[in-house]
């Protein structure tokens, strides 16, 4: 079960030793940074090793890459980050730690290593399960056959469109029907209307009609010319101070020193926290502003923790002091047991391509043999004890444990869509009466828990594809989703600015704000046409709605169903992450995982 190999850091760390220069790729900051720790805990050879990750601060991420050209390194843990854009020759190895979720993006990664004329690159894969054992099978196969996935192609946006219509007003004043067919000309906006077109131009005007008495959403205006131009210099400045397509999350400055004033008596503070009557205090400039930026993370984060908490991040552990505007200042604690940090940033999907040949592998029998014997034990063990589904199936699975009772089904479809199908699957079930209690979800699998019985539930029913319409809409508009996506909509199409002459609003300031004008709309003007990108946004970046609906005909009429006394083979490794949020270093919740793993093998094999 999970996603962090801790089992092959001993063998990636053999690896490394017997290799020139490697790159460790990872898919998450959280595995990076939890990869770079373990790795360090086992050089003893005292190899230098460096960490790469977007959080970390621009002046330590070049010293890195600066380290690299100069060939001082022997590996680099790190993420996407390393992708592209490298041609380092002493580069011989890329090990990608845990799955890589699709094929295209692997060759990318492979591509880094012997970056020579006529040099093959090479590159090793270190699963973290055995479910991330037939994807990273399945992966290797189809670079072999040159079978890539793909992005597949995208309907050009309204905020983004309202963004460039803004942007063309504020270099010169522009022609309507002129822009609009030039629009068209962009493959991705091919099939916009002149209403939508229109829509967006009115927005841009007037805010729209809930918005329009309000005098500060006006920011383009018609001249006696009939053409459309920016209202003033002071709105083009706020256009290009706040122009840009790729929202991320809200983050803060991670800096060194305690963040508050210190005391007018006695000196500064020691790393104990006394006071030292040997160094004049500092002043609240030198601890709060000037303290050392050492990277940067998302702000949300910082809010769930309270002052003494440790993390790890840039490869050490530091204390959480206080969080100041937008400032986190923190103080080293090397000798402390950290929470590990959890970011949202740079996590993939496993790709449609892939999931239909892990599909096919695990029926296949003779696809089997180039698996490892545990590997093909336990596949053996799931025919035997369950079943294996047939490509175009899905397998639910269905048996008591305890006092609870669970169903497991394997789409193969990736985190977000099984999120989505979960949460839209625990409200039928509740109508039902069955009484869900939670769900968990991984890229391959979600199992669902309740207090009744659910081997007679009608799954054709159950998994109808009409769950996409009035249950998701009703689910979306109590969601936390829809203002997430509202706020990234509404930042993009300029409803809402970040940064201001001689000021910048943090990220809660923002959500406040959106939050704000995301009700009066929904009250007054619920087709606005913010509210339709943020449904369309969240159908696809957060929910991965087409997909799921692709899913959901592919199963119809073909759901396998096992009602089962006890846990199968299969379903191992998302039982075993219910629950699972544990601190590294916890004693006591390693050996609990441990006794619920034995038992959950145990009763798998009996």
């Amino acid at each position: 079960a999970g996603h962090t190999a801790e089992h092959a850091m001993e063998e990636v760390y053999g690896i490394i030793k017997a290799s020139r220069t490697a790159l460790v790729f990872v898919n998450t900051r959280f595995q990076a940074e939890f990869a770079f720790q373990k790795l360090w805990e086992l050089n003893d050879d005292n190899l230098p090793i460096a960490l790469h990750h977007g959080s970390l601060a621009a002046e330590q991420r070049r010293k890195v890459e600066a380290a690299m050209a100069r060939g001082e390194l022997r590996a680099v843990v790190c993420t996407s980050t390393l992708d592209m854009g490298i041609d380092w020759g002493d580069v011989d190895l890329v090990i990608q730690l845990a799955a890589p979720k699709g094929a295209s993006r692997m060759v990318q990664r492979i591509g880094r290593a012997n970056h020579r004329l006529d040099e093959p690159s090479r590159a090793i894969f270190v699963p973290a399960s055995r479910f991330e054992m037939l994807e990273c099978r399945a992966a290797a196969d189809a670079i072999l056959e040159n079978h890539l996935d793909g992005e597949p192609e995208r309907t050009g946006t309204l905020d983004v469109l309202a963004q460039h219509i803004m942007g063309c007003a504020c270099s010169e004043p522009f022609d309507l029907l002129a822009l609009y067919e030039e629009v068209r000309a962009a493959g991705p906006y091919s099939a916009l209307s002149w209403e939508d077109f229109e829509g967006v131009v009115d927005f841009v005007s007037t805010g729209g009609y809930a918005l329009k008495s309000y005098d500060k959403f006006r920011r383009i205006v018609p001249g006696a010319d009939g053409l459309w131009r920016a209202r003033n210099a002071q709105t083009v400045q706020r256009h290009r101070m706040n122009v840009g397509a790729i929202i991320s999350p809200a983050t803060v400055n991670v800096r060194i020193g305690g963040g508050k004033r210190p005391s007018r008596q006695g000196g500064a503070p020691t790393k104990s926290g006394a006071q030292s009557a040997a160094k004049p205090a500092s002043t609240f400039a030198d601890r709060a502003r000037g303290g050392r930026k050492i990277g940067e993370a998302e702000e949300g984060y910082f809010e769930q923790l309270a002052p003494g908490d440790t993390f790890v991040f840039a490869g050490q552990v530091w204390r959480f002091n206080s969080l100041v505007g937008a400032d986190a200042f923190v103080s080293p604690a090397p000798d402390s047991d950290p929470k590990m940090p959890s970011w949202g940033g740079s996590k993939f999907p496993l790709s449609t391509y892939l999931a239909s040949r892990v599909r096919r592998m695990i029926h296949d029998e003779q696809e089997w043999l180039a698996l490892p014997g545990d590997v093909q034990e336990w596949l053996a063990w799931q025919k035997l004890r369950s079943a294996l589904p047939l490509p175009g199936e899905m397998l639910v699975e269905t048996f008591p444990r305890g006092k609870r009772f669970y169903l497991v089904c394997y789409p193969f479809e990736g985190r977000l869509a099984h999120s989505t199908l979960a949460m839209l699957l625990t409200r039928r079930l509740d109508r039902l009466g069955v009484g869900p209690l939670g769900f968990v979800c991984n890229d391959y699998a979600l199992s669902l828990w309740s207090l009744k019985p659910m081997d007679q539930l009608d799954l054709d029913a159950l998994f109808d594809q009409d769950m996409l319409g009035d249950d998701l809409e009703a689910w979306l508009e109590e969601s936390f989703m829809m203002k997430r996506s509202f706020k990234a909509c509404a930042l993009i199409a300029g409803l809402i600015e970040r940064r201001h002459p001689g000021q910048e609003k943090s990220g809660r300031q923002v959500t406040f704000s959106t939050d704000l004008i995301y009700d009066v709309l929904r009250r007054h003007q619920p087709d606005h046409l913010l509210l339709r990108c943020a449904r369309a946004d969240a159908a696809s970046g957060l929910l991965d709605v087409a997909r799921l609906g692709e899913m959901l005909a592919r199963i119809r009429g073909h759901i396998r169903h096992k009602a089962l006394e006890r846990v199968s083979p299969l379903a191992v490794p998302i039982m075993l992450e219910i629950g699972r949020e544990r601190a590294p270093g916890d004693a006591a919740g390693e050996m609990i995982l441990a006794e619920a793993e034995g038992d959950l093998i145990a009763e798998a094999m009996a």
